[in-house]
């Protein structure tokens, strides 16, 4: 019998919880970008995360989070690298920041803070999430609401607002058709030259409404949505094939290797040779069907890392990952509630004697 894969959807429209909960194998650089949030912990292994031109080298624990429409590639570095992710819609967030603005989250980990109170909560909740994921009775349907809210009050800061860079990030569904129109001919057509007046010409629509689109749309402007096809499909062939460089650099719509250098190395931090050296039989193992390596449910390593989340954070909930300053205000608070439940006890016992004595 084939295995159960650790791969979950949830959704629950009346909280505007919609979800995708996995684990699975990690490969080379698949560049791409998303409307969701996305969680991204490493369970096994080291992996090497690029978004937005910054870099990160997480280590087994350590987790990442990533913006809607931040364009991003992980790297497995050595063998048998395994995470586990969560991808949430933000229109979640719509009913705490409002109906438009929705908020750019900062949160990743490393060998300094990665055994911070705030990361295992995270950690615990979306091991427990994943384990109800199995089931599906309205119990554990409810179960599962909690902890996605108390994973969030760890990972959101007590003081979030939205702010401009967050308005980039809209989820605006007028224009739906329009843009996946200009889309859809960039992606059959990146391989050639294409300008913003090619595309105004191709479809009807001007250059200045093109332009809003994409940055109103898809929170990046038309230049930036083409390099990024592009160099998700030469990075796809990099690992995928033997050829060369600079006839991988042609057939995607680079002018040159040397635009093509400059642009690998200012998303990824490296030249296309030198990642191409990094690449290792295990990574090139799941770029057939990347993101579909996933872990089945029967994997005694992983099963056991999401034990031992649990174990680890028990007794820890949201308070626990809040500042020290906030969490010396909620105790303060504590404190006054005490003394005042003592005063009261005081004065009742006071009023139960006089009426004794009475």
């Amino acid at each position: 019998m084939e295995s159960v894969q650790l791969r979950y959807t949830h959704e629950n429209p009346h909280a505007n919880l919609k979800l995708e909960h996995y684990v699975y194998r990690i490969g080379s650089y698949h560049y791409n970008w998303h409307t969701d949030f996305e969680l991204l912990v490493v369970l096994k292994g080291s992996v090497e995360m690029c978004v937005s031109g910054a870099r990160h080298i997480l280590k087994e624990d350590d987790m990442v989070l990533i913006n809607p429409n931040e364009g991003h590639a992980t790297l497995g570095l050595g063998q048998g690298n395994i995470a586990m992710v969560l991808h949430i819609d933000p229109v979640f967030f719509k009913g705490y920041f409002g109906e438009d603005d929705f908020i750019r989250l900062e949160l990743v980990s490393d060998e300094s803070t990665r055994n911070e109170a705030r990361f295992a909560v995270i950690r615990r909740c979306l091991a427990q999430m994943m384990v109800l994921n199995v089931r599906r009775d309205p119990a554990s349907r409810l179960r599962y609401d909690a902890l996605l809210y108390r994973l969030m009050s760890a990972v959101v800061p007590i003081d979030q607002v939205p702010d401009e860079r967050g308005r980039a990030y809209r989820i605006d569904r007028r224009g739906k058709d329009a843009v996946s129109r200009l889309v859809a001919y960039i992606d059959d057509n990146y391989r050639e030259r294409i300008t913003l007046a090619d595309l105004a010409a191709k479809t009807g629509y001007n250059t200045s409404y093109i332009s809003q689109l994409f940055k109103g749309k898809l929170g990046i402007n038309f230049s930036e949505y083409l390099l990024r096809v592009r160099l998700s499909a030469a990075t796809a062939e990099l690992s995928a094939s033997d050829a060369r460089i600079s006839d991988i650099a042609a057939a995607h719509g680079f002018a040159d290797l040397k635009s093509f250098n400059a642009a690998f190395r200012k998303t990824f931090g490296k030249t296309p040779a030198e990642y191409r050296g990094l690449l290792s039989d295990d990574n090139r193992a799941g770029d057939a069907a990347f993101k579909q390596v996933f872990v089945s449910a029967d994997d005694e390593y992983v099963g056991a890392k999401l034990a031992a989340y649990m174990a680890a954070g028990a007794g820890q909930d949201a308070y626990d990952s809040a500042p020290r300053a906030d969490r010396d205000q909620i105790r303060a608070l504590h404190e006054v509630a005490q003394a005042a439940r003592e005063a009261r006890a005081l004065l009742d016992e006071a009023l139960a004697r006089m009426g004794t004595e009475a």
